[in-house]
């Protein structure tokens, strides 16, 4: 009768101890402390991917940095001007993200090239890798 009043409570301590609560619409996994073994919560590997934007005004190119390369977009008539308004420089810059994650063609610019082409883009570029989208 003892063995089974102190399964039952182990059986109740360790459910309770291993539900997740709601707090603030975030889920919190709680640890048990079982046996001297430390149980670890599991996690998905983490994703990141950044792109950091730059706008040369006297070539009309949008330079856009990732972690491994450096593009370069040409912008036509319509964008220069929509490039200085907060809804169409978001539009132009979600174009140029789809064209990288869709793998659009691009052109190789040497260092050489793009420091003639401008010092701010090269600066910018740092030493990554650059290449022309359009």
């Amino acid at each position: 009768m003892l063995f089974s009043a102190v399964f039952l409570i182990s059986t109740v301590s360790l459910a309770v101890g291993m539900t997740t609560t709601a707090q603030h619409g975030h889920h919190h996994s709680h640890h048990t402390h079982l046996h001297g073994h430390h149980s670890k919560p599991t996690h998905e590997p983490s994703i990141g991917e950044s792109f950091v934007f730059h706008y040369d005004a006297m070539t009309h190119t949008l330079a856009v940095r990732n972690n491994r390369h450096c593009y370069l977009y040409m912008l036509t008539a319509d964008q220069q001007t929509s490039v200085h308004t907060s809804t169409g420089l978001h539009a132009i810059e979600k174009s140029i993200i789809d064209m990288i994650d869709t793998n659009s063609p691009t052109v190789a610019v040497t260092a050489q090239d793009l420091t003639t082409m401008s010092a701010g883009l090269s600066h910018f570029c740092r030493q990554l890798p650059a290449l022309k989208l359009n």
